[in-house]
């Protein structure tokens, strides 16, 4: 079953790579993994913490596929995504070096709706190619539970079927916007801004199945995930308990 169940997923990963596959057929070989593979979509909010989060669970041995991460390497030159980006988007979103400036084309997008949906539309489906691609990675490494850090899980909900767990790196709404005004150096009446374009974290607790809250120190989050994470006795295998703290 094993064997039968990864050349099914090689085939159509194949096939994937060879089409112009859209995002949902793309995602949707997921399907293909629910009978074996026990996937966690995790996300947060701007300055909830998450990357915190996500370095404890790899320090507990957890399979960690970083949508942000992916995002910076789908975009470096000569790639498909940063061709059609320096096309829409003009040469002047660069920097000397050749690579694109994610706070010029961050500051673009951030106040035109339509040009962040044109991004998206360019490097979503190449960000979801590549968690796919690692999904099988860890698939034929033999973990059988994956974390998927996807910072939109909960705006696109459609991505939320192909997860058998959902959770949401939580902070207090205070906490949330002084660490936003520290880490980026900006105002109150700018930090309120940003964290008003996303969907609020109290939105989300109420989608997700499962809350971490970040709003303390790093050793309080550390706690509560040693908690929910048995930690892997081999590197190939893991065992995931989320509990719901209340």
């Amino acid at each position: 079953m094993y064997d039968q169940a990864l050349n099914e997923v090689v085939c159509w990963y194949k096939y994937l790579m060879n089409k112009k596959a859209s995002s949902w057929h793309i995602f949707s070989s997921l399907f293909l993994f629910q009978s074996t593979m026990f996937l966690v979509g995790l996300s947060g909010g701007i300055a909830s913490g998450k990357s915190t989060v996500v370095a404890v669970l790899r320090e507990l041995g957890c399979a960690v596929i970083d949508a942000d991460v992916i995002a910076r390497e789908v975009v470096q030159p000569r790639l498909k995504a940063y061709q059609q980006i320096v096309h829409y988007f003009g040469p002047e979103i660069l920097l000397e070096s050749g690579e694109i400036n994610r706070e010029a084309l961050g500051n673009i997008i951030f106040s035109h709706p339509e040009k962040r949906r044109l991004l998206n539309s360019i490097t979503h489906p190449e960000i979801q190619k590549e968690m796919l691609k690692q999904v099988l990675k860890y698939f034929v490494l033999g973990y059988r539970y994956v974390i998927l850090d996807i910072p939109l899980l909960f705006e696109t909900k459609r991505l939320t079927k192909f997860m058998k767990h959902t959770v949401l790196v939580y902070c207090d709404p205070q906490t949330q916007l002084a660490r936003l005004m520290k880490r980026n150096g900006l105002s109150q009446a700018e930090a309120e801004a940003r964290i008003a374009s996303q969907l609020p974290l109290d939105e989300k607790r109420r989608m997700a199945a499962h809350i971490i809250d970040n709003s303390g120190d790093r050793e309080s989050t550390r706690q509560q995930l040693h908690v929910a994470v048995t930690v892997p006795r081999h590197y190939s295998t893991s065992s995931l308990d989320w509990k719901t703290p209340h």
